[in-house]
């Protein structure tokens, strides 16, 4: 079977990418291993969209009220804000239509819904249960992909938005991954768990004391949201964690011997359902696996079941240590692994830490980014998470060259897989900045399909003019 583009796999870059080629006239099948659309933000429970406008440094402060301010900048639009605005329009997600609060909370089920109807709407062929095995290259140009079972998809244009840089790496790309030649100095993953019967009351309540330190703007914020039944964000409990540690009641993690209590993130955000905030349910993010590389599927596997073990584990904790908690069940643990790091293929520019954190503009822009450093310790949880914000309130470009791969042509990468040193990775492959390189492959892949050309030999001002017709800013 022959398409224009074929995009390998459907998470926050790969949806982006296929609605976008798409739109731009090409025919695009989209292959996802799963069942749903949307990745880390639907299975993975991961309802925090970021980085759309610029993303203040998670003092406590900002952290609360993140979900409902809307300060700062807004500088990416596009397929980001019309998902957004779909999911506000069907109760799914929490804001205002035409604009993106600093940090998005939504359901993740509505957002399975409306992604797909998305997909379909723009004329994408979603093929799910669908997993690549190898690359269609000939010399150092990829002519499609294999499927499971020997199928093939020859295209004239690939889209690697894997993550892991799958594709890529199947067609011979050149690729960084750890640091050095140790593959597993990676951030850690993640399942996020969900806890029922919590009466979040209590919870604030606790809060509101002395016993972790807050400071007063923080209690007033908080106590302001939840008076309001408005998403909040409460940050970790560090002394909690302390003395559940002290007692060997606080677990640890998969591959850590070195934990720091009180630097283990575990902060808790009630959900949004059905255009309300819920306080009897509450979302959580907990580094659970660290060391493990997870492009290996024996270490991987190893990983989710020992992960799947500390979110019981976690939720033990919570019910006795937690006020709020004492009668709480773990309602859901998803299905979807957080993978934070593996492979950043290696392409024309290799974006910087220093390129983000200084705001540095690129002649080859394809949309902006204004999420955080945000680089989790790799050792094991002994120190906190690096968090290092934009320089002076602003927002660094994305540049083109990132998401070509260098050596192999007629492919693309979009996602966590894009080419970044591990500091830019930190920020680039949160969810806005995943959207914003899979609308921009998305489009080069339409514009190179249609032209018969590489999308390295493809006229970047060309390609911007696209996007801006497709309301991306760039």
């Amino acid at each position: 079977m022959m398409t224009d583009v074929v995009v390998v796999g459907g998470g926050t870059s790969g949806f982006a990418a296929a609605i976008a080629a798409a739109r731009a006239g090409a025919s695009v099948k989209l292959l996802e291993q799963t069942s749903y659309l949307g990745g880390t933000m639907t299975g993975g429970l991961v309802p925090g969209m970021v980085s759309l406008r610029h993303q203040p440094w998670r003092d406590p402060e900002t952290l609360a009220a993140m979900e409902t301010s809307y300060e700062g900048e807004q500088v990416v639009y596009g397929i980001a804000q019309e998902l957004i605005d779909r999911l506000i329009q069907a109760n799914g997600a929490y804001g205002h239509q035409g604009k993106a609060t600093i940090r998005i909370i939504f359901d993740p089920e509505i957002a399975k819904s409306v992604i797909d109807q998305m997909a379909r709407e723009a004329g994408v062929e979603v093929c799910y249960s669908t997993k690549v095995t190898g690359a269609l290259t000939d010399a150092n140009t990829i002519r499609g992909v294999r499927c499971d079972y020997g199928t093939e998809v020859k295209a004239k244009a690939v889209i690697d938005a894997t993550g892991d840089g799958h594709v890529a790496w199947l067609a011979g790309a050149p690729y960084e991954q750890g640091q050095g030649n140790d593959a597993t100095y990676v951030q850690p993953m993640s399942l996020y768990f969900l806890l029922g019967g919590v009466k979040l009351s209590q919870t604030i309540e606790y809060v509101l004391g002395d016993s972790e330190g807050f400071t007063d703007a923080y209690k007033e914020t908080i106590q302001c949201l939840f008076d309001q039944k408005k998403p909040l964000t409460i940050s970790s409990l560090p002394r909690l964690r302390e003395i559940a540690m002290e007692a060997g009641d606080y677990p640890l993690p998969y591959g850590s011997t070195s934990l720091n209590p009180r630097a283990h993130s575990s902060i808790i955000r009630p959900i949004f359902r059905s255009g309300r905030t819920h306080y009897d349910i509450t979302m959580h993010n907990v580094d659970m696996a660290f060391r493990v590389d997870a492009t290996n599927s024996t270490d991987l596997s190893i990983a989710i079941g020992s992960m799947r073990d500390y979110a019981v584990k976690m939720a033990a904790f919570f019910r006795k240590y937690v006020p709020g908690y004492e009668d709480s069940y773990l309602l859901q643990v998803s299905d979807h692994v957080g993978v934070r790091e593996t492979r950043r293929i290696v392409g024309e520019y290799v974006l910087t830490g220093d390129d983000v954190l200084n705001a540095r503009t690129f002649n080859d822009s394809i949309g902006y980014c204004g999420a955080t450093i945000d680089v989790h310790d790799v050792q094991g949880g002994e120190k906190p998470t690096r968090m290092d914000a934009i320089r002076g309130g602003k927002l660094y470009q994305v540049p083109y060259r990132i998401i070509l791969p260098k050596i192999i042509d007629g492919l693309l990468v979009a996602g966590r897989c894009v080419s970044a040193d591990r500091v830019a990775c930190g920020s680039v492959r949160q969810q806005a900045g995943c959207m914003v390189t899979g609308q921009a492959a998305g489009v080069a892949a339409a514009i190179s399909a249609r032209r018969a050309i590489t999308p390295r030999a493809l006229d970047v001002s060309e390609l911007q003019s696209a996007l801006i017709s497709q309301g991306a800013h760039v």
